[in-house]
C-alpha cells in the first residue's frame, strides 16, 4: 500500500481584474477588436483613403485620348482608375478636342482592392466643324504614312489597327463617299509590308470596295509577296537630247550659275523587279515645265550669306528651331560657316525646312521664284548628261561648261517630291497630288548618293528618304528657278 503524501497549504492565485472585467472576458473583447481593426483596415480603409472606381472611356473615335482634368490618362477602351468626386473629362484625337463632359464617381468603400468596382461612361456626342473633322482625318492618313518606314514587326514592334482606325473614323465623322474613297486610296499607297497588307485587307472586309480601291489593294499584294520578284514594272528610261542654256541668279555678293532647261516630258525611272523597295525606281512617264537648275549645290559660303539676314536659322538658335521640329540636333554641325572666307564646299546638316527657308528667302531678294527642284527636274538634268561623273568629294568641280555637276556625289540632294511607298506603280501624278490635297507631312526624296556612298550602289534612278527635319553630313541641297 503506498504512501500517502501530504503536500503543503498555499494561497490560492487569483488574476486581478481590469476595469471589473475578469480576464476571460477582458481577453475576448481586445480579439474582438483586434479583429474588428483587422477588417476594417483589411475591407474598409483602402476604399475609405483611396475612393473611386476603375472606369472604361468610350468615345466616338477609335483610340481617342482620355483627358481628366487636364490630366492625359489614357487612350479610349481601357479602364483608369478615377477618384471619387466630379472631373472633368475631355476626349481628343489628334490633338482636337471632340467632347467635354462631367463625369461623376461615387465612393464604394468595401474590399475596393479586392474586388475592383468598374464604371463605363455613356457614349458622348461628337461635336466638330469640318476643319476639325479634316484634321482628325489628316492625323489617321499621317499615321499610316508613318508606319509605311517600319519593314517588319515582331514581338516588340507590334502593328497597330491603323487601317481600321482610320475606316472607323471615316464612319463616325460623317465624310461623304467620295473623301472616304480618296482617303482610302491614299491610305493603301502607303503599303509597305506584309503586315500592313494583312491588316489593311481584314480593315475593307467591312467596306464596299471600288475598282480603283480593289486594283491598288491587288498591286499592294504582288509587290510584298516576294515570290513576284520576277515579275517586271515600270518603263523603260527614256529622256529626250536636251541642250540647257546657262542662266544666272544674283543678289549682292551672291552668285548662281544655272541651267535652262525646257518644257518637256520623259520617263523617270527603269524598269524593275515587282518587289519593294525596287519598285521605287519604276519607270513612269512625267511633264516637267522649263526651269532653272543651279550648276551647284548650295555653298557653304551662300548659306553664310542667308544667315547673315536671317540670324533665325544661326546654329546658336538651334534648341529654338529643334523645338519647333525644323531642325534635328546635327543642324550645321561639323562645319563653320562664314561669309569672310568663299568656299565652294556645298553645305551640309541643314533639313528641308532650313532649305525652304533658303529659299524663300532668296525668292524675296531675286525676285524669282527659287524652289527645291521635284524629283522630275532632278531626274532630268541627271538623265540627259552623257557622261556623269561622280563627286567622291566635297569639292566640286569647277567646270560647269556640260552642266550642273556634282549631281552624283558630294551630298545627298533634296527635292520637294514627297515619298509615297507605291506611288510609282499606282499612278504617280495622282498620288503627289493626293498627298497634297490632305496635306501630309513631308517626307522629303533625296537624290544622288554622296561622296561616301559606293558609285556602284547610287544611280540617277536611285531614290532615298529623310524626314522633314533630318539633319545629315551627306544631306545638301540645290535650288530651281523659274525664269
Amino acid at each position: 500500500m503506498k504512501r500517502r503524501i501530504e503536500l503543503p497549504e498555499v494561497d490560492q492565485v487569483q488574476l486581478p481584474h481590469v476595469l471589473g472585467l475578469r480576464p476571460g472576458v477582458l481577453i475576448l473583447i481586445l480579439l474582438i477588436i483586434i479583429l474588428a481593426a483587422a477588417i476594417f483596415f483589411i475591407a474598409f480603409f483602402p476604399g475609405i483613403t483611396k475612393g473611386g472606381r476603375y472606369v472604361t472611356f468610350r468615345g466616338q473615335l477609335s483610340e481617342s485620348g482620355v483627358v481628366v482634368d487636364g490630366s492625359y490618362v489614357g487612350v479610349t477602351g481601357y479602364q483608369y482608375f478615377i477618384e471619387s468626386g466630379n472631373h472633368k473629362v475631355e476626349l481628343m484625337k489628334g490633338g482636337i478636342p471632340y467632347a467635354s463632359y462631367t463625369l461623376e464617381v461615387d465612393h464604394p468603400v468595401f474590399l475596393t482592392w479586392l474586388f475592383h468596382r468598374t464604371t463605363e461612361t455613356p457614349l458622348p456626342t461628337l461635336s466638330l466643324d469640318e476643319d476639325s473633322k479634316k484634321a482628325i482625318n489628316r492625323f489617321n492618313l499621317q499615321e499610316i504614312a508613318d508606319a509605311s518606314a517600319i519593314l517588319s514587326y515582331d514581338e516588340v514592334t507590334r502593328i497597330r489597327p491603323l487601317f481600321s482606325n482610320l475606316i472607323h473614323d471615316l464612319e463616325a465623322l460623317g465624310f461623304d463617299q467620295n473623301t472616304k474613297q480618296e482617303t482610302i486610296e491614299t491610305a493603301l499607297r502607303f503599303i509597305s509590308n506584309e503586315a500592313m497588307l494583312l491588316e489593311a485587307k481584314d480593315a475593307l472586309e467591312t467596306v464596299e470596295m471600288s475598282d480603283s480601291m480593289f486594283e491598288l489593294l491587288t498591286i499592294a499584294e504582288q509587290v510584298v509577296n516576294t515570290s513576284n520578284a520576277g515579275t517586271r514594272l515600270g518603263l523603260a528610261s527614256s529622256v529626250p537630247t536636251i541642250s540647257p542654256e546657262k542662266r544666272s541668279l544674283s543678289y549682292g555678293d551672291l552668285q548662281l550659275a544655272g541651267f535652262a532647261y525646257p518644257s518637256t516630258s520623259f520617263v523617270m525611272g527603269r524598269e524593275t523587279a515587282s518587289q519593294y523597295p525596287e519598285i521605287h525606281e519604276a519607270g513612269v512617264s512625267v511633264d516637267v515645265p522649263s526651269f532653272v537648275l543651279g550648276a551647284t549645290e548650295i555653298s557653304q559660303y551662300q548659306w553664310a550669306l542667308f544667315l547673315e539676314d536671317n540670324p533665325y536659322w544661326e546654329k546658336s538658335n538651334k534648341d529654338e528651331l529643334m523645338s519647333k521640329g525644323l531642325v534635328d540636333d546635327s543642324y550645321l554641325e561639323g562645319m563653320t560657316i562664314s561669309s569672310v572666307f568663299v568656299t565652294s564646299r556645298p553645305v551640309f546638316n541643314v533639313s528641308y525646312h532650313a532649305a525652304q527657308a533658303f529659299c524663300t528667302w532668296l525668292s524675296e531678294k531675286t525676285g524669282k521664284e527659287v524652289f527645291l527642284p521635284t524629283e522630275a527636274m532632278w531626274s532630268l538634268a541627271a538623265l540627259q548628261q552623257n557622261d556623269l561623273n561622280y563627286t567622291t568629294s566635297l569639292s566640286p568641280s569647277p567646270d560647269i561648261s556640260g552642266g550642273p555637276v556634282s549631281l552624283m556625289g558630294g551630298v545627298w540632294e533634296l527635292t520637294q517630291t514627297p515619298y509615297i511607298p507605291l506611288s510609282r506603280i499606282t499612278g504617280y501624278q495622282e498620288s503627289l497630288a493626293l498627298h497634297e490635297a490632305f496635306s501630309l507631312d513631308m517626307q522629303p526624296v533625296v537624290k544622288g548618293g554622296s561622296y561616301l556612298n559606293d558609285p556602284q550602289t547610287i544611280t540617277e534612278h536611285t531614290v532615298g528618304v529623310i524626314e522633314s527635319d533630318a539633319c545629315g553630313d551627306q544631306i545638301g541641297f540645290r535650288v530651281a528657278w523659274y525664269e
